[in-house]
């Protein structure tokens, strides 16, 4: 940070509403929040349908143009104050972000307080909308900060299982008030306040297990409804579809995310742009930073679920975004210049460390084997004798997770009375052990259904006990060898799962012991299999299955753990 950011200090002038015409003649509104004195600025962009009134969106109009920018927040095209018709992201359809993102940057480049050097800034959606923008490459466009938001659909639904607690909330709570406000609609509430209010006080348990999904009826979802029910239509298609943009793609970007961000795919738009990226300058300028975050990626708290990283946890946000947009908007030397291109937390041992690349080259891929006896081992198994559970759909293994459908870390251990979950753990560790990277298991599982899920969580056993999921995966069945064309399985035959899990980066401590979780449901992060074979989220039916997890020389169920040495 240079003496003259660090002092600046303005007043700030808010023009609420302002109409910004698209290339097809709809409006769209934005506020525009810029510094009360005369000259020109940098100039911020961040295009939302999460209402650009919103507190979060309020608080950084105000603080980024205290600091010298123009700050243009916008709903995006049907959402709140802006005309047209919405289409959330996630879906297949007509969208107009990319056409809509374009204008907006330069008719923000435009404005009498600008210098026409645009940044675009957001978090989730709202760096979906960036991404969207950014390979019809405006020309006034320097620089993006976008945090939270995958480059594929399937790096968060993984294995084309939906993550129903989170889409749910979100398409009732989120998406639909605005939606049932706009078109007249009294059946729900109209605001996201009473709506996540009667959610958890009233619905919440009710929608979760409803069944068939795909029939929760439009009195709940509004005008959110259609779309609902095409998301479940075609969920397991990657609808984001951001990883073949990178090549058109001619600007910097600092991607965000956190070890709990079920959003942490975007860590692919970091190593694709650094590989594909258009130009140099885009290839080069490419920054990741990944802490101990959940989705909100919330930069002020050390403590994230039940667990308190430490001080060094914490980020000045507003601090990281006006040295970012200062080095690429106005050529101020801050600092950015010198920063590694990947920035890691390391969870247990607590502190942020500087890498050159994802994944890291010096990483020793190792196996660890699931044995006879619950045992966790880097030796291979010798001839043993499978394990068996039960999986009931109809009671499935609860997910530990935040009131928001968010994942954080808690106590695993309120689940360990449970007959349906098969525990794999070392020995407390002599030595200290590093495991930062991309996590990968490969299970040799049969079951009686013909189609069923297997998921995988990797865990930090405390010397007291207590047990830190740091990283989950899931393989839906019939989705083994493609998503394109799926396939049953044959009851009673012994398959091998390839599982991606999410990274992670996690110091365990000497005394700790590494534990490995295997069941088959993770019940609302992730939707029930009904075992049928059929589909779940048209068929009421559920089925329990007969699962067995073999460990043998010829099938050597294990989990390859990224050690750093």
């Amino acid at each position: 940070m240079s003496e003259e950011s660090a002092s600046r200090s303005y007043g700030v002038v808010v023009e609420s509403d302002v109409e910004v015409e698209m290339r097809d003649g709809t409006i769209l509104r934005a506020d525009i929040y810029r510094p009360d004195a005369d000259g020109a600025y940098p100039t911020l962009v961040q295009r939302t349908p999460y209402s650009k009134s919103g507190e979060t969106l309020l608080e950084q109009g105000h603080k980024l143009a205290e600091r010298g920018y123009v700050v243009v927040q916008q709903d995006t095209r049907g959402r709140y104050r802006s005309d047209g018709e919405f289409m959330p992201a996630l879906l297949t359809g007509e969208h107009k972000d990319a056409e809509d993102g374009y204008d907006t940057v330069e008719w923000a480049a435009a404005l009498p307080w600008s210098t026409g050097k645009v940044g675009t800034f957001g978090v989730s959606y709202n760096g979906w909308t960036q991404w969207e923008l950014a390979y019809k490459r405006p020309p006034h466009l320097v620089a993006m900060f976008p945090s939270g938001i995958a480059a594929n659909l399937l790096d968060r639904e993984l294995s084309g299982v939906l993550r129903l607690g989170r889409a749910l909330w979100w398409t009732m709570n989120t998406l639909a008030p605005d939606a049932r406000r706009r078109i007249g609609d009294r059946s729900g509430p109209t605001t996201v306040e009473e709506a996540d209010r009667l959610y958890v006080e009233r619905d919440r348990s009710k929608w979760l297990w409803f069944l068939p999904l795909s029939e929760i009826p439009d009195d709940a979802l509004s005008d959110m409804g259609n779309h609902w029910r095409s998301w479940l239509d075609d969920h397991a298609v990657d609808n984001i579809g951001h990883l073949e943009i990178h090549s058109q793609v001619s600007v910097p970007a600092l991607t965000t995310t956190g070890w709990y961000d079920q959003q942490i795919g975007a860590i692919k738009h970091f190593t694709g742009m650094r590989e594909n990226g258009m130009t140099e300058l885009a290839r080069s300028g490419q920054r990741l930073i990944i802490g101990p975050w959940s989705h909100t990626i919330d930069f002020s708290s050390s403590r994230v679920g039940a667990i308190d990283f430490g001080p060094e946890a914490v980020k000045d946000y507003f601090q990281m975004t006006d040295d970012w947009f200062r080095y690429w908007l106005e050529g101020e030397r801050t600092g950015v210049d010198e920063w590694p291109p990947v920035q890691i937390f390391v969870m247990g041992a607590n502190r942020w460390r500087g890498e050159t690349e994802w994944p890291l080259e010096r990483t020793d891929y190792t196996d660890y084997y699931l044995r006879a006896g619950g045992l966790l081992s880097p030796q291979p198994p010798s001839d043993e004798v499978g394990d068996s559970y039960d999986y009931d759909p109809r009671d499935p293994v609860m997910t530990l997770f935040s009131p928001v459908c968010q994942q954080e870390p808690y106590d695993q251990r309120a689940l360990d009375d449970r007959r349906d979950i098969l525990v794999y753990q070392t020995a407390p560790l002599e030595q200290a052990v590093e495991v930062t990277g991309p996590v990968v298991a490969h299970l040799w599982a049969a079951s009686s259904a013909r189609d069923t899920d297997f998921v995988i969580k990797l865990m930090d056993v405390w010397p007291d006990g207590f047990v830190q999921e740091l990283c989950h995966g899931i393989v839906r069945a019939r989705y083994r060898d493609s998503f394109i064309n799926p396939s049953l399985i044959e009851p009673g035959r012994a398959y091998e799962y390839t599982i991606e899990l999410h990274p992670t980066s996690n110091l365990f401590r000497s005394g700790h012991s590494i534990r490995v979780d295997v069941s088959s449901s993770d019940f609302p992060n992730f939707d029930r299999n009904h075992n049928t074979g059929g589909d779940d989220y048209k068929e009421t039916t559920l089925v329990t299955a007969r699962q067995t997890i073999h460990h043998d020389p010829a099938r050597p169920s294990r989990v390859t753990l990224p050690i750093i040495r």
